[in-house]
C-alpha cells in the first residue's frame, strides 16, 4: 500500500498535479507510517519521497513533512535517519535568499529528535555535518519559540554526541551560552544550564568559565535541571576544583550546599560524583571548616557505611581530612560509632584509620576516645 502511494505521489508530482490534492495524498501516506505499520514500510522509497518533497520550494509542505518525520523518527531505521541528516542541516542553514524560520525551526526540531536516538552516532553525525556552527549563528539572532527550539537541538547534540562539545567550544559556543545565561530570565535558562554542564566536561570550557566569572552558572547547573545534567555539572565542579584558585570561587558561588544536596538526595552514582567533587574542594585548608560546619560529616559517614568500595574510599579520604580540624572531632566520633555497630568490616577498617589519625592530630582527645564503646576495636586493630 505504502509503495503504491509513493509511486503515485512521484508520478503526480512530475506532472504538476494540483498541490491541494498532492497534500492529501502525502498526508495519507505519512499517516500510514505509525508504529504498527512501520515494519511494512519500504524505508528507501519513503526516504526518496521525503527528499523529493524537500527539493520542492514549498516551505509549508517542507515544514509539515519534517515535523512528521520528527514524530516518526523512533520507528525509522538509523541508516535512513543518517541519510536525512545532511538534508536537515541544509534546511537549517536555509541558503536561499530569504531564509524561512519555520523551515529552520522544523529542521532543528527534527535534528533534536534524531540526536537522542541510538548510541550517540547520529548525534555525532549531526555535528560532523556542520550543524553546530549554524545553530550557534542562528541563536544569536533568534528569540521566542525559534530560539528555544535551537537551544534544545544544541542541548541534545552536546548531550548525546561527546565530540560535539569540542566543536561548540572551538566555535565560540561557550561564550554565547554564558552571554545568554547572563541575560536569560525564562525557562530557557534550564536548557542553557544543561548545555553548559555538558560543555564543562571539556578542560578548555572550564578554563573559560573560571576566567570569565561564570563559576556561578556552573554551580547553578548542578542545582537545576535533569539529574543527568546535574551529575555532569558536579563532575565538572570536581575537575574545576583541581585548580587551587577555583576552589574559593566555587565556595563563594554556593557549591557546598548544592553538592551536599546531591550527596543527600541522589542515587549512589550521584553520591559518588558529588562526594568526590566536595572532597576536591576540601583539599584547600581554608575550606575545611566551612565544609565541616555545613554538616557533611553524617553524609560521608553514611557513604562510608555503604557497600560501594569507591564510595568508602571517597568518604574515608574526606573524613580523614576533616579530622585534622579539632572542632570536627566530636561529630566524627559520634557518627563513626554507628559504623562499629554494623557488620561492614571494610568500613570499620577505614573508620579505625580515621580515628587513629584524629588521635595523632589531637592527643588531648585520647581520654574521650578511651571511654567510647569502640575503643577496644581501635586498640585491637
Amino acid at each position: 500500500m505504502t509503495s503504491n502511494f509513493c509511486r503515485l505521489f512521484l508520478i503526480l508530482w512530475q506532472v504538476s498535479f494540483p498541490q491541494s490534492i498532492l497534500k492529501k495524498i502525502l498526508y495519507h501516506l505519512m499517516e500510514n507510517t505509525e508504529q504498527k505499520q512501520a515494519e511494512n514500510i519500504n524505508w528507501d522509497e519513503a526516504f526518496h519521497l521525503y527528499a523529493s518533497v524537500i527539493a520542492h520550494e514549498n516551505d509549508a509542505l517542507r515544514v509539515k513533512v519534517t515535523f512528521k518525520l520528527a514524530r516518526m523518527c523512533n520507528h525509522v531505521p538509523e541508516n535512513i535517519l543518517s541519510r536525512t541528516v545532511p538534508i536537515l542541516v541544509e534546511l537549517l542553514e536555509s541558503p536561499s535568499r530569504n531564509p524561512s524560520p519555520p523551515v529552520q525551526e522544523a529542521s532543528a526540531y527534527c535534528l533534536k529528535c534524531i540526536a537522542c536516538i541510538g548510541e550517540g552516532q547520529l548525534a555525532i553525525l549531526i555535528g560532523q555535518s556542520g550543524a553546530i556552527p549554524i545553530l550557534l549563528r542562528l541563536l544569536q539572532n533568534s528569540d521566542g519559540s525559534f530560539q528555544k527550539g535551537l537551544l534544545k537541538c544544541l542541548r541534545n547534540a552536546v548531550t548525546f554526541g561527546e565530540p560535539n562539545r569540542l566543536i561548540v567550544a572551538s566555535n565560540g559556543g561557550t561564550e554565547i551560552v554564558l552571554k545568554m545565561l547572563d541575560s536569560c530570565s525564562d525557562d530557557s535558562m534550564l536548557i542553557l544550564l544543561e548545555i553548559l554542564s555538558a560543555l564543562a566536561l571539556k578542560r578548555e570550557v572550564r578554563k573559560l568559565i573560571l576566567n570569565s566569572g561564570g563559576v556561578w552558572f556552573l554551580v547553578e547547573s548542578a542545582r537545576l535541571g535533569s539529574l543527568i545534567s546535574r551529575s555532569r555539572a558536579a563532575q565538572a565542579i570536581g575537575l574545576l576544583g583541581l585548580i587551587k584558585r577555583a576552589r574559593r570561587e566555587l565556595v563563594n558561588a554556593g557549591a557546598i550546599p548544592v553538592l551536599m544536596e546531591l550527596i543527600n538526595d541522589g542515587d549512589m552514582s550521584m553520591k559518588l560524583v558529588a562526594g568526590n567533587a566536595l572532597g576536591v574542594i576540601l583539599t584547600d585548608a581554608d575550606n575545611i571548616w566551612p565544609i565541616a560546619e555545613s554538616g557533611v560529616v553524617p553524609l560521608y559517614t553514611e557513604l562510608l557505611g555503604s557497600s560501594d568500595p569507591i564510595g568508602r574510599e571517597i568518604a574515608g579520604d574526606v573524613l580523614y581530612t576533616l579530622a585534622t580540624v579539632g572542632e570536627n572531632a566530636f561529630a566524627i566520633v559520634k557518627h563513626l560509632s554507628g559504623i562499629f555497630t554494623g557488620d561492614n568490616d571494610e568500613a570499620k577498617s577505614v573508620a579505625v584509620d580515621i580515628l587513629r589519625h584524629l588521635l595523632n592530630c589531637h592527643k588531648h582527645f585520647l581520654p574521650f576516645l578511651s571511654r567510647s564503646p569502640f575503643w577496644q576495636a581501635l586498640v585491637i586493630r
